[in-house]
């Protein structure tokens, strides 16, 4: 299956009180400029306080205008789907964006389900602009839009709604993954419920998709800079920080900030999966996932929390580990990584929103979820379906 129901994972954050650490002032040297491929990432305590959530500005217009247009921060970052959402309340009524329709004329509507909930709003169009790329007229979820109330059950069925900002924990989510579209030839082919809809005034029936007509991941309709990203974030002591910054950087190999360096190429199954070999298991359904805010790992692996962070690992002490990632040609990379108690950090620490040593049971024997948490400190490269760059065809991940 594609990512998408195992995407972000976003109500798993931890709402935490205090204030988001943000950047000093000062004066001094003036910074470099910023290349027309990166966009700056900042990892803080955005609308809701949840933390590990990495998040990034979009500018969306009318598709067409260059004036009818709107700039919207704390949008997340996600390397585990393909497609742009956007929050109704935090969208201008002017720009007046153009509803998409099914063959017969009706409004299409799609269903995003994450592990614990999911959104529901209608698909319209934007020209979207992020550093120096654009994408023309491209789908876009437009989530908890007051037009469309009324939700079918077999979307509702995974969990409670989030689609207004405090569920969600951000504005929006730009998906940047390993596919094309955020369902693929599944919907394009079948009528798969829980994800796209035709909507006539009778009520909403699940539908297919032509694969031109579904969400696309953006960067893949990048003119330039277009067959993956890459994503850069600063280290976090161990105890964590008020917050981290960083880079998303588009295109693999295409400019001289982008190449694929020291980095091991791990090519993944269709559906995005590598393995995950740790503690002698093999995690079969493993990926690498920017919107998921922890690792998630196995099932009873250490104590879970009881306080804050209930449910979460609570070792005694921070466990220091290692695993070994490996792709589908048999690629391996190792990488180290912690699991600290995460009671004893928030108690600790009320103000932080950085941490790279937060982990949870992960609910599939088979899944090992890298989250934000791996991102800290490292160069994680996605490169896209059928695209071709320096290291081979996407997809795959690198670091």
């Amino acid at each position: 299956m594609r990512l998408l129901v195992i995407v972000a994972m976003l109500g798993v954050g931890l709402a935490l009180g205090g204030c988001g650490g943000g950047g000093g002032g000062g004066g001094g040297s003036t910074p470099p400029p910023v290349a027309q491929n990166t966009q700056p990432i900042s990892v803080n305590a955005g609308p809701d306080g949840i933390v590990n959530l990495a998040f990034i500005s979009v500018t969306v217009c009318a598709p067409g205008s260059t004036t009818n247009c709107q700039t919207i921060d704390n949008i997340q970052v996600d390397t585990g789907s393909s497609g742009l959402r956007l929050l109704s309340s935090v969208l201008s009524p002017s720009l007046s964006l153009p509803q998409q329709v099914d063959g017969n004329g009706n409004p299409l509507v799609e269903c995003i389900q994450f592990a614990d909930g999911f959104s529901w709003g209608p698909v319209k169009a934007v020209d979207m602009q992020i550093a120096g790329e654009q994408a023309k007229s491209m789908a876009v979820q437009i989530i908890g839009d007051p037009a469309f109330p009324s939700i079918p059950a077999d979307c509702s069925s995974s969990g409670p709604p989030e689609n207004d900002v405090s569920t969600f924990g951000a504005n929006g989510l730009l998906g940047i993954g390993l596919l094309l579209q955020d369902c693929g030839p599944a919907c394009a082919q079948s009528t798969l419920p829980g994800f796209y809809y035709s909507c006539p005034q009778t009520g909403c029936v699940a539908t297919q998709v032509a694969l031109a007509n579904q969400l696309q991941n953006p960067v893949g309709l990048f003119s330039v800079d277009n067959n993956g990203a890459v994503i850069e974030l600063s280290s976090v002591p161990a105890g964590g920080a008020a917050s981290a910054t960083g880079s998303l950087i588009f295109g693999i190999g295409t400019q001289a900030n982008n190449g694929l360096g020291s980095a091991k190429v791990l090519p993944t199954d269709p559906t995005g999966f590598i393995v995950t070999l740790f503690g002698g298991q093999t995690y079969t359904t493993s990926y690498i996932d920017s919107g998921s805010s922890l690792l998630f790992i196995g099932f009873n692996l250490y104590p879970q929390c009881t306080a804050a962070a209930s449910g979460w690992y609570c070792p005694a002490t921070t466990q220091n580990l290692s695993a070994t990632l490996q792709g589908t040609t048999g690629s391996t990379s190792a990488a180290a990584f912690s699991i600290a108690n995460a009671d004893q950090l928030f108690a600790a620490n009320p103000g932080f929103y950085a941490f790279d040593d937060l982990a949870s049971p992960g609910g599939d024997p088979s899944l090992f979820a890298w989250g934000l948490p791996f991102f800290y400190g490292r160069n994680v490269y996605t490169a896209i379906e059928t695209k071709q760059t320096p290291g081979g065809t996407g997809p795959y991940f690198a670091f």
